[in-house]
């Protein structure tokens, strides 16, 4: 398993979105200072998490980005899988070292079953986590203000939610 910066960038996105569900859209200019991602990649994470069904877009002077469900119902393996592609690729599947496919077949490979069980191991894992449960875990007495309209919660004076 190797997460790389497109799952990490794609969490963090997602996580600052449920920070803000239910308030207006967030744009892709907001999302990346807040969580100090690079520009450029902030609006091709973004448009992963569109094309996944994660997000939506919203046109127009309020416009920028929405989670299209309520961050209890959005898993990390969701996350995962709409920037990433797989969370867990078993090399005997993709790519087999053996260029005459015997690992394919399941003849001899002692390691296919390890690979398989630990791909569903990190799966099971990254389903249980929410984003509901992430912003939880990071600041537990704010969460709940945190997932309120703007002008409903204790943190509007300083105009970052983050």
């Amino acid at each position: 398993m190797r997460v790389t910066k497109w799952g990490e960038y794609g969490i963090l996105c997602s996580l600052n979105l449920a920070k803000h569900f239910d308030q207006v859209a967030v744009g892709a200019p907001e999302i990346a200072e807040s969580e100090g991602i690079p520009l450029q990649y902030t609006h091709q994470i973004l448009q992963r998490l569109r094309k996944g069904g994660i997000i939506s877009s919203v046109r127009g002077p309020h416009g920028g980005y929405r989670l299209t469900r309520s961050p209890e119902l959005i898993n990390l393996r969701e996350v995962m899988t709409a920037v990433e592609g797989d969370t867990f690729q078993v090399i005997c599947d993709h790519n087999p070292i053996d260029p005459e496919g015997r690992c394919q077949i399941g003849n001899s490979c002692s390691l296919k079953d390890v690979w398989h069980d630990l791909k569903a191991s990190v799966d099971s894992l990254l389903e249980k986590k929410t984003l509901a449960s992430m912003l939880k875990q990071v600041n537990p007495a704010t969460t709940e203000q945190k997932l309120v309209p703007i002008g409903h919660g204790a943190n509007e004076t300083s105009g970052n939610l983050g």
